[in-house]
């Protein structure tokens, strides 16, 4: 395509965004300029609940223009976009809060930040950063601890709606009640067959990265009595209270809010669940490991702690593994931790290592001593590898959970913007522009996307309520042999976690389980679909030895309590912060009719009583093809966006100066299957055919949080027949 072609196309994709600003019914710039009535009308008449069906594979915009221009001229889709867009705009400038930012105590950012990097603790991001960020954000480069270890979580509500919601009545109803008739499994587990397990495994492990309230407290605890309903635990329930902040830092200014908490990992999309966020944990996972025990001395070339023979993770001789973040640990943890771990090392040895002396490792025309050059090689692989998972996340790993045409387009345009389907990048242009319009030019990702909306990043307790996502545990994992593919016996979740991972990893082996993980079906996001051994089981930090914070738990009830013990609003109340229109009976909640009246049942008949959580796993307030309810979508529809955008390693450090080119490269065009090639070679023929044709075989799953071929054949002709009814 020939460049003014490219313009042609460009500007007159503009010219569609812009178009609806004469009808007020469909403003993209936001809802607050309509009606309360007109934003409701709009919401619910824009749904695309009449969409042709979307093709199961996925979406490319490089292949796929002329797709990509007739879903774009869609009327409905159209529609649909900008009401999105639209609601996204309007929650970047009315849900962001600050709770407070810790003062910038013995931080030198000069010394730290001499050589762009991923800092240990996520401080100075924004140290010598003022010229990249918009007028309205230059103040806030003076916060150097913003997205930081050991910084609060924000809001996306005010001071009122949380302070308000953290007054209400812990315990009514009842958590083991709420858990026992509304989540527990207690049955025959209801599939989500267009993923496999290891999407799962994956959400978690980027759940990790971003956020913990880190140990429970010592001091206080909540006890739950007992409900007649919940038979595992006839006694009640202990639990610990949420982690409080030290005298000191509940001494920083908190706007408002009664109680704030703390992230106990960075903010940022920085892969420290593999790295750590502490010199001390980075320190340990490049470090050389010898029979469990740390030799004290570095890795080379800037390498992290891996078993490559075995393609496994290191054990220290408390059976803990050699990682950055290994809390709630099981199998699915370690197959992520070790596919990244092993391409962090890949990434070194075939991105960065050629480049020595070119590009990194050469300072005023002379090559940096080894141990200099080591620091910048580990420094570039971290930027590299996380960017990767950052991209792998938005452009793969959500499309596969909400499977329709615009958020297909709308992911990959976050990340790569209007580039990929035009194949220019015209970065003024999106200065021209305001609101949404300039996000779908751009995206999200590269020179000139920065922008923080006035408020310091943070991640918010809005953002982790909205992923407790765990009905996509399953009850089991279907072990399929790595080299003969045949299905064998099925091994309980159960059997996978904590201190058993280690021995459940060998007896099977890394290349058994991530076949196994990515053949097996996980459970669906709907209410009685936790699985049934979460209802009770002893809950341990990590695979070592025993703690003192053990509990004997029912995951229900604890994810229940946790999103009131922390000032999470009801759900109708969440939906109307987040100015989506209130559900009024629980008829328009669920069409379950067995649900609706379990529901008036522990709710006392009351709409306006029902938990988040309950209310997200049965709305059927979803967007075609949604694994989920649109309530947590648009959470993730400012949050994750925001991710990306407030940070300046996707922003203008996304460039091949601080990645080098080959990095950058490498992000944008390395796919979550390659990655599983790179180091399982003998799983090509689950992603591509058999037959070796050059210049090369054909991807038939292009998606590896699909399930792999052979069951991928299956469930591709089940969606087939469905779509033709």
């Amino acid at each position: 395509m020939k460049l003014n072609k490219k313009l042609t196309l460009l500007l007159a994709l503009t010219a569609v965004g812009c178009s609806t600003h004469d009808d007020a019914s469909r403003n993209p710039s936001s809802t607050k300029d309509r009606s309360e009535a007109q934003a409701k009308e709009d919401y619910w008449k824009h749904r695309g609940k009449d969409w042709s069906k979307f093709e199961y594979d996925g979406y490319s915009g490089r292949k796929n223009k002329f797709k990509f221009l007739g879903a774009v001229g869609s009327k409905k889709n159209r529609d649909y976009s900008f009401e999105l867009s639209g609601r996204r705009q309007q929650l970047f400038e009315e849900n962001l809060y600050d709770t407070g930012v810790s003062p910038n105590e013995k931080i030198d950012c000069a010394t730290i930040m001499k050589r762009v990097h991923r800092t240990a603790y996520g401080e100075c991001y924004f140290h010598g950063n003022e010229e990249h960020l918009t007028d309205k954000d230059k103040n806030l480069t003076q916060m150097l601890r913003m997205g930081a270890n050991g910084e609060r979580f924000g809001r996306n509500f005010k001071s009122d709606t949380t302070n308000k919601a953290l007054k209400e009545d812990l315990m009514k109803p009842n958590p083991l009640e709420v858990s026992q008739k509304l989540l527990a499994r207690e049955g025959k587990q209801v599939d989500a067959p267009v993923i496999n397990v290891l999407a799962t495994a994956w959400l978690q492990a980027m759940n990790h990265d971003w956020f913990t309230h880190g140990k429970n407290s010592k001091k206080k605890h909540y006890d739950i009595s007992a409900h007649k309903s919940n038979p595992h635990h006839a006694h009640g329930m202990k639990l610990p209270a949420t982690q409080t902040e030290s005298e000191k830092e509940a001494s920083v200014h908190a706007h408002g809010y009664d109680q704030t908490f703390r992230n106990r990992v960075t903010h940022w999309w920085d892969a420290s669940q593999i790295y750590g966020s502490d010199p001390e944990t980075i320190r340990k996972v490049r470090s050389v490991w010898r029979n469990g025990k740390n030799t004290g001395k570095l890795i080379e070339d800037g390498k992290i702690a891996v078993d490559v023979a075995n393609r496994k993770l290191r054990y220290d001789e408390q059976g803990l593994p050699i990682t950055g973040f290994h809390d709630n640990w099981w199998t699915g943890l370690e197959l992520i931790h070790t596919l990244f771990h092993l391409e962090h090392n890949r990434i070194v040895d075939k991105v960065l290592k050629p480049s020595i002396g070119k590009d990194i490792c050469v300072e005023n025309g002379r090559r940096t001593s080894k141990s200099e050059c080591a620091e910048e090689l580990f420094e570039k692989a971290r930027m590299i590898n996380s960017a990767l998972m950052a991209k792998i996340h938005t452009v793969e790993w959500t499309p596969a959970l909400l499977d329709n045409e615009m958020l297909h387009i709308g992911m990959r345009s976050n990340w790569f913007g209007m580039k990929e389907v035009t194949g220019i990048s015209i970065p003024t242009l999106r200065a021209r522009v305001d609101g949404s319009i300039k996000h779908l030019i751009s995206g999200l990702v590269g020179k000139k996307t920065l922008d923080l909306y006035s408020v310091p990043f943070t991640l918010t307790e809005e953002f982790v309520a909205v992923y407790r996502m765990h009905p996509l545990v399953p009850d089991a994992v279907t072990i399929r042999d790595s080299k003969t593919n045949k299905a064998g016996e099925k091994v309980s979740t159960k059997d996978m976690i904590f201190r058993s991972a280690k021995d459940t990893m060998s007896k099977y082996g890394s290349a058994t389980w991530l076949n196994s993980f990515g053949t097996s079906f996980p459970g669906a996001m709907t209410l009685h679909n936790y699985p049934t051994w979460m209802s009770k089981f002893v809950a341990e930090r990590n695979t070592g030895k025993g703690h003192g914070d053990s509990i004997e738990m029912d995951m229900g009830a604890v994810d229940i309590f946790r999103d009131r013990e922390r000032g999470i609003p009801k759900y109708n109340e969440f939906r109307r912060k987040l100015h989506l229109p209130e559900i009024e009976s629980f008829e328009e909640l669920t069409p379950n009719k067995e649900d609706q009246k379990i529901l008036s049942e522990v709710y006392d008949g009351d709409i306006e009583n029902v938990d988040l959580l309950i209310g997200t796993l049965a709305e059927a307030d979803r967007y075609p093809g949604y694994a989920f309810g649109n309530t947590p979508f648009y959470i993730f529809a400012v949050m994750a966006s925001r991710r990306l955008m407030a940070d300046p390693f996707f922003s203008d450090y996304f460039t091949s100066e601080y990645y080098t080119k080959k990095g950058i490269d490498h992000v944008q065009k390395t796919t979550m299957s390659d990655v599983i090639i790179n180091h399982f070679p003998e799983f090509k023929d689950r992603f591509y055919d058999k037959k070796r044709v050059l210049p090369g075989d054909k991807e038939i799953v292009k998606n590896a949080f699909r399930p792999w071929l052979p069951v991928y054949k299956d469930v591709k002709d089940a969606i087939q027949d469905m779509d033709s009814l």
